[in-house]
């Protein structure tokens, strides 16, 4: 018995995530959750039957099943998503003795890891530095 292990993402139909470290070695299967019935589901039952995951220690020793899974990975894989930022700015500058309304827009598109915990840079500068508010008074 080995000591490495793997790390899978779960992703459930209703939107949540969940992480699952097991042992490399342990089975994994993903196909419809079967209905314990003597005659077998009909063919509406297979219809509905939620897709689950399931952990298997050993061929006869199942460790966990989750239901309701829209997709799962193994996390060494790596994957890269486009995303898409957008930052707007509105506000007031001086132009020709009056006071404009103007607005800014800035987007980015970038290929980011989505499992990487990342904190957001701003794309536009301050107000301050857009709006140049030092020279804006309220009199």
């Amino acid at each position: 018995m080995s000591d490495e292990m793997t790390t899978y993402l779960i992703e459930f139909k209703n939107g949540t995530r969940q992480r699952i470290t097991v042992p490399s070695e342990w089975k994994v299967t993903f196909g419809p959750a079967a209905r314990g019935n003597n005659g077998g589901p009909s063919f509406k039952e297979k219809m509905i039957l939620p897709m689950a995951l399931r952990f298997y220690e050993a061929e006869t020793k199942q460790r966990a099943i989750f239901t309701d899974v829209a997709s799962f990975r193994d996390m060494s894989i790596q994957i890269e998503e486009e995303r898409q930022n957008v930052q707007e700015k509105d506000g007031y500058m001086e132009c020709e003795g009056k006071k404009k309304r103007v607005s800014f827009h800035a987007t980015m598109r970038e290929w980011v890891d989505p499992d990487a915990v990342t904190e957001s840079q701003p794309m536009l500068p301050a107000d301050g530095e857009i709006f140049n508010m030092d020279d804006l008074t309220d009199d």
